[in-house]
């Protein structure tokens, strides 16, 4: 099932769970419903992560002349002095900052080599790690574990364990943090049968889901 189908469904949940809530819990059941409808696909390709999709291509297209410069730049300062190219400042090119330079773009390089997904997946478990750290800093709880997520989803095969009954009690949880978080009711609900529409809608493909993998490889599809 295509990803605006999803998060169509997605919507439409947030949209009948609005009736009689204040106006200002709409919005949160709106974007709840909506991320909860698409976040089963962020071991792929989707609307969530499109634009992480889009910079590791341009990390891959560039990647490669930026790791070049730098490392030219840190083993001409390791080498010469600071009367060679103007711009390179005593300051500024102390022993350390050069080694990190090289460093920088030799990791850049090594990365810049790697698979798109791999690129892709590397920059996701950043911002994984990048919100793990302020959510944990702030004890808000359900960033933390959405946070997890996000780092951790790409890293399985797609309809893999972002699919199955195990992520969809995970995501139950991370809903109820959510709702205690926020204080709007019923949005643990909303949130949690939002992405139980996700995994039913791929139950309805050819393909199907292995809900309850990996203690069962059974695929489940709603047969028409």
């Amino acid at each position: 099932m295509k990803g605006q189908t999803h998060l169509a469904i997605g919507l439409g949940i947030g949209v009948m769970a609005s009736f009689n809530q204040p106006a200002v819990s709409i919005p949160i059941l709106l974007i709840t419903s909506g991320v909860a409808s698409l976040a089963a696909d962020l071991d792929g390709n989707n609307l969530l992560n499109k634009r992480i999709t889009k910079t590791a291509k341009l990390f891959k297209e560039f990647g490669f002349i930026i790791a070049l410069a730098l490392i030219i730049l840190s083993v001409v300062s390791l080498f010469f002095d600071g009367n060679v190219l103007p711009f390179l400042n005593e300051k500024w090119f102390t022993l350390q900052n050069k080694l990190i330079l090289l460093v920088l773009g030799a990791v850049i390089f090594s990365f810049s080599l790697r698979k798109l997904e791999t690129v892709k997946n590397i920059f996701m478990s950043f911002i994984g790690l990048a919100l793990i750290y302020y959510g944990a800093e702030n004890e808000i709880w359900w960033l933390v574990m959405l946070a997890i997520y996000i780092g951790g989803a790409g890293w399985f095969p797609h309809r893999g364990l972002t699919h199955t009954i195990w992520a969809l009690m995970y995501w139950i949880y991370l809903s109820y943090l959510l709702e205690t978080s926020t204080g709007v009711k019923g949005l643990m609900l909303v949130s949690s049968i939002s992405y139980l529409s996700h995994i039913a809608g791929d139950m309805l493909t050819k393909r199907g889901v292995k809900f309850l993998a990996p203690i069962s490889n059974k695929v489940f599809r709603f047969r028409a």
